[in-house]
């Protein structure tokens, strides 16, 4: 279980970051609910926490011009393939809305592995990351209000997993939430409980 929380843990900190990078971004995300996921998504794209992973090839096989020895040891570069020119307008600028036309290719997006879940090199647990992601991004900027301090942002592609050299410090933290009989604990979850029913209604409508 640690390797998907500390994913989505650094997820959650890399929209903190991308909120203090792009402040214009909080106001629309309090108000389109249909702006939170391609927020999350764009997270997971800029963001890539790890900037590649590891294969052995199982069998000889030749792509592209390359031969593959069985036994040799690959790497997927995840950093690059979400930077490809090729693929993605404007790489290297944080813009949410990419995803509200991206074609959904399990080999473009490879933040988690390429591939299908059943047969591929592709994390199956890459949905509940992204709703993860969705309900952490609702929580930054619907739930609470709070100051960052100075502190260094910098953040090294030589770490593994990637985290802003602080951790990202956050200070006088005010919940937003209205409370009154219950705690405001308690109202918290509940509202984070209803994030997550909707998110999985949704879920189950596109499939």
């Amino acid at each position: 279980m640690l390797r998907p929380i500390v994913a989505v843990a650094r997820f959650i900190t890399f929209a903190a970051v991308a909120l203090w990078d792009h402040p214009e971004l909080r106001q629309r995300l309090q108000e389109d609910d249909d702006m939170i996921e391609p927020f999350a998504q764009e997270v997971r794209r800029y963001y890539a926490f790890f900037p590649f992973v590891a294969a052995v090839v199982r069998d000889d096989f030749d792509w592209q011009g390359y031969r593959f020895p069985k036994n040799t040891r690959v790497l997927l570069d995840l950093y690059g393939t979400n930077r490809d020119r090729r693929t993605w307008i404007d790489p290297e600028a944080f813009r949410p809305e990419r995803f509200k036309q991206w074609n959904g290719s399990a080999y473009n997006f490879i933040t988690q592995g390429g591939g299908d879940y059943y047969r591929n090199h592709r994390c199956p647990g890459e949905w509940i990351t992204i709703e993860l992601a969705k309900v952490g991004t609702t929580a930054l900027t619907r739930m609470m209000r709070y100051a960052v301090p100075d502190q260094d942002m910098s953040i090294s592609i030589n770490r593994f997993p990637m985290v802003p050299r602080s951790r990202f410090l956050i200070e006088n933290v005010a919940s937003l939430i209205p409370v009154r009989e219950e705690t405001a604990p308690e109202a918290t979850y509940d509202l984070i409980g209803k994030q997550l029913q909707s998110n999985e209604r949704g879920i189950r409508k596109e499939h």
